[in-house]
């Protein structure tokens, strides 16, 4: 009977691992096909990822284990998501973002408690690996911008948008992908044992800090400082005052470091773009016109009319367009406009107080119809999650967020383990992120791997916080 037992356990625990692999390969897809394949990627996300989640629903379901209430708030969590669905469809909207949803909280939040895999992280790893996988390429683009080699296919989805890295549908999305991809370099190097691997993946961390630079995604980059310092202060700090304060005076200089050298780099390559561009408009100018040969009868030629030509935007102002980005000191009061957006959003919900209960798939057409241009979601992952899911889907996000503030903070106190601190760091930060972008919660098609993520780590922290220290 023990051996029957046994043998089920390893079964399920199989097919978990499996449906894991499932989705990583066709988020592998998905980042990696720069067009989307014309819909083909987003088709796999929104509706074919929810069955690798019923199947390890399934499997996990079948299991015994102390570890049950994951399973339960997810399978919660997906009851109210189609629930609201359903209400949608009676008032004749699209239902939508189906597939991630699921995958989201059926498969990767229980994930570490339903294969009990918080020892190991053998999942956990696998997903880092993933965005080890994507940081590493969006490196080896920019090295293609430098070098003006960026193949032929490419140079619609990889270019500079200004003097801004643009890849992946949007810089913001780059430097978020990149600030994950560093925080695992960082893990994997401190906990390796191999001198070579740590030489290779600091390596890679320089040349992803300095992809990183060039996005400008500022918000993510101070992030990622505080991030680099956390990670200096968790490695220096121990008993007594004395380290204590050692560790935070290290902290503060890395932080500073850091965001200086970002700064300077973003300088550095807006000026080489810029002259560039000067030089490109100089060699355009002296060279000679070319002359038509006269014709042999002459021919009579009415006077045109030559309408006053506006000038030339100059090579500094070509590099302007940078996503309607001003600089640092005059955006922090508007968030780059985000506050705006904010307004915007909370006007609709009371000009639609339906919106406030059961939420709707449309929200970019209501926060436009009280915005001067299109407005694309709410630039916020409380707020989008109140305008998909209404009330109840705001309360369950932000039940998720004092769990995973809570949990993080109670590993990073207790625990000297520096991956696990690594991964508590790492979801405060997508936390900060989640501020200013909808990346958490709803599991949008278009940022449902960062949720995945970020639900993942949630796993495995509520299992580490119980533990007194490792």
């Amino acid at each position: 009977m023990e051996f029957a037992r046994n043998q089920s356990e390893c079964r399920a625990r199989r097919i978990q691992f499996l449906c894991l692999l499932a989705v990583l390969l066709i988020a592998l897809v998905f980042f990696l096909l720069e067009d989307r394949a014309s819909g083909l990627a987003y088709l796999l996300a929104e509706r074919w990822m929810a069955l690798p989640a019923m199947a390890f629903l399934g499997a996990s379901l079948c299991q015994e284990g102390d570890h049950r209430w994951q399973l339960y708030a997810g399978l919660a969590m997906i009851a109210l998501f189609f629930l609201i669905q359903v209400l949608h469809l009676v008032l004749e909207s699209e239902a939508k973002q189906i597939g991630t949803f699921v995958c989201a909280y059926g498969l990767c939040f229980p994930f570490a408690a339903a294969t009990r895999d918080e020892k190991a992280q053998v999942g956990l790893k696998w997903m880092a690996g993933l965005f080890l996988t994507v940081g590493t390429v969006l490196t080896v683009y920019t090295m293609l911008l430098l070098l003006n080699a960026v193949p032929e296919y490419l140079k619609n989805y990889v270019y500079w948008d200004g003097s801004r890295l643009y890849a992946m549908g949007h810089p913001n999305i780059c430097a978020t992908l990149l600030m994950v991809s560093l925080l695992f370099c960082a893990g994997f190097a401190l906990t390796s044992r191999e001198i070579l691997v740590k030489i290779g993946l600091a390596v890679l961390m320089l040349a992803q800090f300095f992809t990183l630079s060039l996005t400008n995604g500022r918000t993510t980059i101070i992030l990622t400082c505080l991030l680099l310092g956390g990670i200096v202060f968790c490695v220096i700090r121990g008993r007594g005052w004395k380290r204590f304060a050692l560790a935070v005076l290290a902290a503060v200089v890395v932080m500073a470091a850091a965001f200086g050298t970002s700064r300077a780099l973003y300088g550095w390559n807006q000026t080489r773009l810029t002259r560039q561009v000067e030089q490109s408009q100089t060699d355009a100018a002296a060279e000679p016109e070319p002359v038509e040969p006269e014709t042999v009868e002459p021919v009579f030629v009415e006077p045109e009319v030559v309408e006053p030509q506006a000038a030339e935007p100059k090579a500094a102002e070509a590099m302007v367009s940078e996503q309607y980005q001003g600089t640092l000191a005059n955006d922090f009061k508007t968030l780059n406009g985000r506050t705006e957006i904010w307004r915007t959003a909370l006007l609709g919900l009371n000009d639609n107080p339906r919106l406030k209960f059961i939420g709707t798939e449309y929200v970019d057409m209501i926060l436009t119809r009280y915005a001067p241009g299109t407005i694309y979601h709410t630039h916020n992952s409380w707020l989008e999650a109140l305008y998909r899911m209404g009330l109840p889907g705001l309360a369950a996000a932000l039940v998720i967020t004092v769990l995973a503030v809570w949990s993080a903070l109670v590993v990073l106190w207790r625990n000297t383990d520096l991956w696990k601190s690594c991964i508590a760091l790492l979801t405060l930060c997508l936390l900060g992120c989640a501020m200013l972008e909808p990346y958490l919660f709803v599991a949008d098609v278009s940022y449902f791997y960062l949720d995945f993520l970020f639900l993942m780590c949630l796993g495995y922290l509520c299992l580490w916080r119980k533990e007194k220290d490792a």
